[in-house]
């Protein structure tokens, strides 16, 4: 069984990355000065009919002013959702910075990641929500943050934890949500041009029918308008969604192969990837905008879909394809699972004597103080309430 080079498996996903959002840039493009057709129509050989009504041939004459100012307000709405993105992608999973005490060996591991990968220390949040998950978000790394959820430090152990937090620190070195962010907005971008099309062509149908059409040529706009928005919805729109699926799936392969270079332990992220696929849960708040940040994809296809679409639109590959290849990188039988560090024993409940004497001192940790490198991840114990 040969061992693939991790090195090479990130060339060749930067490598495909490139031409993805090179296909991203130019699909926008092409739909800004679409939208812009029927701004370049003029009217030539008007002349007056039997029943004295002015009519005007309509013909396509390009305008640079139009396509200049299409592609200007795409641009800036382009911008002003990117500036954005980052703080809506937390409020969206409903985040709060984990600056507890109970926190702190959480932020130890980021940390210790951050100087392995060679990133700045991100900000760090908890999602409350039992589902074993997390994602990483910020335009720069000077500027960036790691999500995870309360179920995936309860699941995972340090050294496990260590893995999905290389990953995502692996996002964020190789710019991957700058990356993502711009595949989505693109999409999104054209669903709202699609959408903005075909309410200006029904506005214009109906000034059209009105009368106004023997003066100017607002049937021709609204024939036009009509044409691009049947066009960006049946095409673009598409596209543009394969697009992002496909740079996203790309993006993800390059983080599991950065992980296991920044960690030096394949089977950190491997052992943490099979524990989520065995959980099969997602986070309570996920939104179609957000899902490619997981790292594992929320509500990910059924059998039945990916078998008809292949797998064209999801976000994320398969993720038995994800642990195939890193227990490749292990030494591993891909198709195989284990061994896994045992999860973290849950929090003791507290008690009180009924004597009303002092409540006993909580049990030691377990053997290694839970900094070795499958020693699982503590989670925060409730104090007992102090005797009366």
């Amino acid at each position: 069984m040969d061992t693939p080079d991790f090195f090479q498996l990130q060339r060749d996903a930067r490598r495909r990355t490139v031409f993805l959002l090179g296909g991203s840039f130019l699909l926008l493009a092409i739909v800004a000065n679409a939208l812009a057709v029927p701004f370049h129509l003029r009217e030539q050989d008007c002349r007056v009919d039997a029943f004295g009504e002015r009519v005007c041939d309509t013909t396509l004459a390009f305008t640079p002013a139009a396509a200049i100012l299409a592609t200007s307000v795409v641009a800036l709405y382009m911008v002003i959702a990117y500036l954005a993105s980052s703080r809506a992608a937390l409020a969206l999973a409903g985040a709060r910075e984990a600056t507890g005490p109970e926190y702190r060996q959480l932020r130890n591991i980021v940390e210790e990641m951050s100087i392995a990968s060679g990133t700045p220390m991100p900000k760090v949040y908890v999602v409350d929500d039992p589902s074993p998950n997390a994602f990483a978000t910020g335009r720069k790394p000077e500027r960036a943050a790691v999500t995870v959820t309360t179920g995936l430090l309860r699941q995972l152990s340090r050294r496990e934890l260590k893995g999905v937090v290389a990953h995502e620190l692996a996002h964020i070195r190789n710019r991957d949500i700058a990356v993502t962010t711009i595949a989505v907005l693109t999409a999104g971008t054209i669903a709202v041009l699609a959408d903005v099309a075909m309410r200006l062509a029904w506005i214009t149908s109906m000034s059209s029918r009105r009368g106004t059409g023997g003066r100017n040529n607002s049937g021709g706009i609204a024939v036009a308008l009509f044409a691009v928005a049947a066009a960006l919805y049946i095409f673009a729109l598409p596209a543009a969604l394969l697009l992002r699926a496909a740079l996203s799936r790309q993006r993800e392969s390059l983080a599991d192969v950065s992980a296991v270079q920044y960690t030096r332990d394949p089977a950190g992220i491997r052992s943490a990837l099979e524990k989520l696929e065995a959980d099969g849960t997602s986070p309570a708040r996920v939104s179609t905008a957000t899902a490619h940040m997981w790292i594992d994809e929320p509500k990910p296809a059924k059998r039945s879909q990916r078998r008809i679409l292949s797998g064209l639109f999801d976000t994320h590959p398969p993720i038995s394809d994800r642990i195939a290849t890193l227990r490749r990188i292990e030494g591993l039988d891909p198709a195989g699972r284990g061994p896994n560090d045992l999860a973290p024993p849950p929090p003791p409940r507290p008690s009180v004597p009924i004597d009303g004497s002092a409540p006993p001192p909580p049990s030691p940790p377990p053997a290694g103080g839970g900094s070795g490198a499958g020693a699982p991840f503590p989670i925060p114990r409730p104090r007992p309430p102090a005797s009366g």
